[in-house]
Parts: structure tokens; sequence; C-alpha cells
């Protein structure tokens, strides 16, 4: 997975700046173990949270993101997480 940019389909102005894509960095180690603690408390958030460090926003940013745009950037973070859940146990 090379470096993403998502052009927003719904750009959008918050507390004076506007949105009109994310260049998330490729998450590491530390994002992983934020997230993993952080998603059994609100799944939801926890992808907030993750995503506004990867696009180094506030995660009051990624909250204003329109629910299509927020969709591919879940699954890109998403597509980090499943080498590591499948096939381990075999």
């Amino acid at each position: 997975m090379a470096n993403e940019v998502f052009n927003l389909t719904h750009p959008f102005e918050y507390r004076g700046a506007s949105y009109v894509e994310f260049k998330p960095r490729r998450p590491k180690v530390r994002d992983l173990r934020n997230f993993i603690k952080n998603v059994d408390k609100d799944g939801v958030g926890a992808m907030e949270k993750v995503l506004a460090d990867l696009c180094e926003v506030d995660d009051k940013v990624i909250a204003e993101i329109d629910i299509e745009d927020f969709a591919p950037m879940k699954a890109w973070f998403e597509g980090f997480l499943k080498p590591m859940l499948s096939g381990s146990d075999e």
C-alpha cells in the first residue's frame, strides 16, 4: 500500500481551514497499539483518533468528514490490519 491521497468528494471548512484532501502517513506499530487500546471503548472514536494521527490533524477535523469520504479512509487503515488478523493461529 503506497502513500495514499484521499481527495474528498465533499470538501469542508472547519475553524477557518479548508479541507479538500488528506494525505495520511503509513501506520506504525505505535498507531496500531493506540488503536487497539481504544477500540474496545469506542470503535468509531478509535478510528477517528488513528486517522487523525495518521493525517496529522485534530480528531475533531476527522469527525467533520462526510461519511462517504470517511469510508475509504477507514478501509485503507483496515487494510493494514487484515494481514495480522488472518492465519496466525494455523
